[in-house]
């Protein structure tokens, strides 16, 4: 099998035009050099970490972070597939970079384990590959482990959700889990739905609510029970159906929606009953086609999510 060294074959780093002509000259000279550095670096095939970028450049690690989420946000950086860290790289991150050896510790004494090397190289890629700063993930933990599930495959998804949201701070974390760990609790209760967190599908209705169109929770929770009190059910649509005409109306208190609901019940269950259910629901066949779906992809919010569904068909079966 031939193979070709593409550094023998082009001995140089290359760096466009447009990128001068946008950057070089317009931006701090350090992030400049630090872009160019993990460009030659990429041609070698194998990306440096935070912590070698922040030995070389003698930066801290929260600099470096700073510095690749400028260049990410430009769109110039692909995103690459996680990596995995042997024992001895993690030995050497430690090093040279103190947060990581504190980092795995806090980890462990949170998780309440000694962990292995596959968890400390997944805890490791939360600082270094999600690019979540340690206090982040030591917040992360704590509700992982509060929720009673310190899986590292848990822990990892959740990551995942906080790097995509770009949470990068302990109060935007802490505003996060109080709106979907709390606020949601409570709207899930107001159905009378307790003991477990929302699904995927129940989790647009409510983002809908309270993030979209920035309902007050109260109003929110009290859609949900009226919702309860004129169906007999839990109807998400019919909350739907309430909280869009009060804010049509401009209703904003509890105390304006008792009044407003009790002149336009009859019109309110007219419009529910017109609505086609939202955000739309997948038909469920009545075949036994699992070969339709991919077992790797399976976890507890779907099944969550397909159980439901089977329950409204059988609903409305009988």
């Amino acid at each position: 099998m031939y193979y070709i060294d593409l550094e023998k074959l082009v001995n140089f780093t290359p760096v466009s035009n447009d990128f001068i002509d946008r950057y070089v000259g317009k931006i701090e000279s350090t992030y400049i050099a630090v872009y160019i550095y993990i460009t030659r670096r990429a041609l070698k095939g194998k990306l440096p970490t935070v912590s070698e970028l922040s030995d070389r450049f003698s930066l801290s690690s929260e600099v470096i972070q700073k510095i690749i989420t400028y260049w990410d946000k430009e769109g110039l950086f692909d995103k690459s597939s996680k990596p995995s860290y042997s024992p001895s790289e993690i030995a050497k991150m430690e090093r040279i970079d103190n947060n990581i050896s504190e980092l795995i510790s806090t980890a462990s004494a949170i998780l309440g384990r000694a962990l292995g090397q596959k968890e400390q190289s997944t805890i490791l890629s939360l600082y270094d590959y999600y690019r979540l700063p340690v206090e982040v993930i030591t917040i992360l933990l704590g509700h992982c482990a509060e929720a009673g599930n310190s899986s590292i495959n848990y822990i990892e998804k959740i990551a995942l959700d906080w790097s995509e949201k770009n949470i990068k701070t302990m109060e935007e974390a802490e505003n996060y889990l109080k709106l979907y760990y709390g606020d949601f609790s409570k709207v899930l209760k107001a159905f009378g739905i307790n003991g477990r967190l929302a699904t995927a599908k129940e989790k647009k209705y409510i983002e809908k609510w309270l993030v979209t169109n920035k309902q007050p929770l109260e109003i929110v929770t009290a859609a949900c029970e009226e919702a309860v009190i004129n169906t007999g059910k839990v109807s998400w649509k019919y909350a739907d159906t309430i909280l869009k005409d009060w804010l049509d109306n401009g209703i904003k208190t509890v105390e304006q929606a008792e009044k407003y609901s009790k002149e336009h019940i009859d019109e309110l269950k007219k419009k529910a009953k017109s609505k086609p259910e939202t955000p739309a629901a997948k038909p469920v066949r009545k075949t036994n086609s699992f070969n339709n779906f991919d077992e790797r992809d399976y976890d507890k919010e779907a099944i969550d999510d397909l159980a439901l569904e089977l329950l409204e068909v059988e609903k409305n079966d009988t």
